[in-house]
């Protein structure tokens, strides 16, 4: 009796031990919510503007789910994680800030054949990283764009932009990487949505 007890106390332990090396080994995830707010003044535009969904060239790791993986928490097992669409997030914006300006926004998988006036954008990097030194947190979000710009059918115009931004804080929770992302991508409309009202714009007639 005595060594049917020790056996199943040694299997106990084993497993308390095994179950702590599994949860020790597991990846975290920080998850983030995808949002935008209106960031651009710029005005001018007009008529219909077509816009293409935006194709992600980054392999963005993809979780069990559907959940994206955006970056890591420097030096630990933390995973930044997002169930948002992440391409219909950078539709959302476009579609905002040209609706904004004065265009009549039309979404489409694909730019029509001949299409007047048309937009389609390409996310060349997009990331969110954290780093920790105890106390503080500092989130590095990046999001680079290349924008076809389209006119009549033919291709004008290729706008490209880059923004960055590094924010600290205390705030541990994925709401703070999530607004450092909507800073980021409204930096990068700010640069972006002026250049293409521009380059839609009718070309002047000399005289």
């Amino acid at each position: 009796m005595k060594e049917s007890f020790g056996h199943r106390q040694g299997f106990l332990w084993g497993f308390i031990v095994f179950s702590s090396l599994l949860v020790g080994c597991a990846t975290l995830e920080k998850p983030v919510e995808l949002t935008y707010g209106r960031a651009v003044t710029a005005g001018g535009g007009s008529g219909e503007a077509y816009l293409a969904m935006p194709v992600i060239e980054p392999q963005l790791l993809k979780m069990p789910g559907g959940r994206t993986v955006l970056g890591t928490v420097k030096g630990t097992a933390t995973q930044i994680v997002t169930s948002d669409d992440v391409p219909q997030w950078i539709m959302g914006a476009l579609t905002e800030e040209l609706h904004s300006a004065g265009y009549e926004t039309r979404t489409a998988p694909r730019l029509p054949p001949g299409v007047p006036q048309g937009v389609s954008v390409r996310v060349v990097k997009l990331s969110a990283d954290q780093t920790t030194d105890q106390v503080l947190l500092t989130t590095s979000t990046d999001i680079s764009l290349a924008a076809e710009v389209w006119k009549q059918g033919a291709l004008v115009k290729i706008l490209t932009v880059e923004a960055h931004r590094e924010d600290q804080g205390l705030d541990r929770s994925g709401a703070f990487i999530g607004a450092s992302l909507q800073k980021t991508l409204q930096s990068a409309m700010e640069e972006l949505i002026p250049d293409i009202i521009g380059t839609l714009a009718p070309a002047k007639t000399p005289g």
